[in-house]
């Protein structure tokens, strides 16, 4: 697996199923005993025209996919998340019985980042 697929994967098996099960939850929300908050926003969201709700779904998954970015970045070591002169360095692997590939690493020099494939 290189990084190309390893993007792909994520963009198809997290970020587009968190964004439609996001709206799906926000129009049909499920679980007993309902807050009157959640009714509140799903009486809202079917309510809105259908571009409207256009701009929703939009927007909720530019999120997801903003937060993927994000995480990426942190792999990438475009985001730091600590400081100072003893900072760790995280490294994302994909390993089988016959390969052991380095798909993001922060303290590696990459030819290419994860955040910028997605």
């Amino acid at each position: 697996m290189d990084q190309a697929v390893f993007v792909k994967l994520v963009r198809a098996l997290v970020v587009e199923p968190a964004a439609s099960d996001t709206i799906s939850q926000i129009s049909n929300p499920s679980g007993r005993n309902l807050s009157e908050e959640r009714k509140r926003r799903a009486a809202w969201f079917n309510g809105l025209s259908a571009d409207q709700r256009a701009n929703v779904e939009y927007a909720v998954a530019d999120g997801a996919r903003a937060a993927a970015f994000g995480l990426f970045c942190v792999l990438d070591g475009a985001r730091v998340i600590e400081n100072g002169p003893s900072r760790g360095h995280l490294e994302l692997r994909y390993i089988n019985a016959v390969s052991d590939t380095l798909l993001a690493s922060s303290a590696a020099d990459m030819p290419t980042s994860l955040h910028e494939l997605i």
